[in-house]
């Protein structure tokens, strides 16, 4: 069900979301001091393409990565605000809901891309933990 979830977030805006984060990753990573960074907003872009398989957890520790959050923050903003909307507008319907709540993990993502860590392996086992003791 999450592949067909992840085809249609895809389909309607995620690539836009892709394609935002993947930029301004690749723009980061074309400096050296820049390069952490980048890094780090690829890993949000990879997050973005298929949002509904992985979990995302943000450390605990946040003060080791406070400037580049508070630099981050005019672009934040805008994200969180477009998120926030997009999320909105998905929710209304039934058939989007789905679909709203990507853009509901992405807005958490927007608020501080620079203290993520996004788990695949966690959500596999919580999935298998809840059928499990069905």
């Amino acid at each position: 069900m999450n592949d067909v979830k992840n085809v249609l977030w895809f389909i309607f805006g995620g690539f836009v979301s892709v394609a935002f984060w993947g930029v301004l990753g690749l723009l980061f990573c074309a400096t050296i001091i820049g390069m952490p960074l980048g890094k780090q907003l690829l890993k949000v872009a990879k997050f973005a393409m298929a949002p509904f398989d992985e979990t995302i957890e943000v450390e605990s520790n946040f003060s080791k990565n406070f400037i580049a959050n508070i630099l981050f923050l005019p672009i934040s903003l805008l994200m969180i605000t477009v998120y926030a909307v997009a999320g909105a507008a998905f929710s209304i319907t039934l058939i989007g809901a789905p679909l709203g709540k990507g853009y509901f993990k992405l807005l958490a993502v927007a608020m501080a891309p620079f203290g993520i860590e996004v788990d695949k392996h966690h959500e596999v086992i919580k999935e298998w933990e809840e059928w499990k003791n069905w």
